[in-house]
């Protein structure tokens, strides 16, 4: 709509501009004539003619000037009247504006605005569950389409863990799982689910998970940082920095090092105060 307002003030202008243009008075033709019959006129007074003589040179050069006066009040053949100019540009105008105004386009138009306005308001005030939601439903709609990709029923997990939704996590990795088998880093995650499910508790079943994906693959992500959160939690902040460190050195991309960073410093000195306490 606003693009359509700006097309058509530019259109507008424009118009305006050339019925100007058109309807103004053509002034140049008469100057120079002008100067040039008092030119001659100066001239022919320089001889010095008698009165009689003088007045005639006069009354020719009046002449002159009161038939260009007359022609030039005549409509050219490309000039217009200021009301016939100003009619025309009414006319070019508004009848493009009624014959726009009169179809559906308009309404197309303002309900499309009105709708992409609606989905940012939704979008922006949108919490985050909802968002989630949203994200749960498209991993869905790819699942519904290939039912054999195991990174999407992952992605699937993933999404049901920022829901704490932890049987459909379960669930969407033991798919994982079945189609790709026991890969350490979807047993990784598995243990994760199984441990906040459990209340942020390190269960049999859960150590017994991450025993085997560790063995699989000492650097395995998931495992690595669910064993340094959970021994941080327990105060035990040697061996959360030992598994924070093997997590640095392990070279995956795919890891928040910054984060990580941090929470060894907050290890450090809170390691740091407690022997200081012991101390004194």
């Amino acid at each position: 709509m606003t693009q359509f307002i700006i097309g058509l003030i530019i259109f507008a202008a424009i118009g305006l501009l050339l019925f100007v243009f058109f309807t103004k008075k053509v002034s140049w033709q008469q100057n120079y004539r002008q100067q040039q019959n008092i030119a001659l006129y100066e001239q022919q007074l320089q001889s010095n003619p008698g009165e009689e003589l003088a007045n005639e040179f006069a009354q020719r050069l009046l002449m002159d000037e009161q038939q260009s006066e007359a022609a030039l009040t005549l409509k050219s053949a490309v000039g217009f009247s200021r009301k016939l100019s100003a009619l025309l540009w009414l006319v070019l105008v508004v009848m493009p504006l009624l014959y726009y105004f009169s179809l559906n386009r308009f309404d197309y138009v303002r309900q499309g605005e009105k709708a992409f306005a609606q989905q940012q308001s939704r979008l922006i005030t949108a919490s985050a569950e909802d968002k989630n939601i949203d994200y749960v439903l498209s991993i869905q709609n790819k699942l519904r389409k290939d039912p054999n990709n195991a990174d999407d029923w992952v992605e699937l997990g993933q999404a049901y863990m920022l829901s704490n939704d932890y049987d459909n996590a379960l669930l969407a990795y033991g798919n994982a799982e079945k189609l790709e088998g026991g890969k350490p880093h979807i047993l990784g995650l598995a243990a994760t689910t199984l441990y906040y499910q459990a209340g942020q508790k390190i269960t049999p079943q859960v150590q017994h998970i991450i025993d085997i994906a560790l063995a699989a693959d000492p650097k395995e992500v998931s495992s690595l940082s669910l064993m340094a959160s959970d021994a941080f939690l327990k105060n035990d902040f040697p061996s959360a920095l030992q598994y924070w460190q093997q997590l640095l050195d392990s070279g995956h991309t795919g890891i928040d090092r910054r984060e990580i960073i941090r929470n060894m410093n907050l290890a450090t000195m809170l390691q740091n105060n407690r022997m200081q306490q012991k101390a004194n």
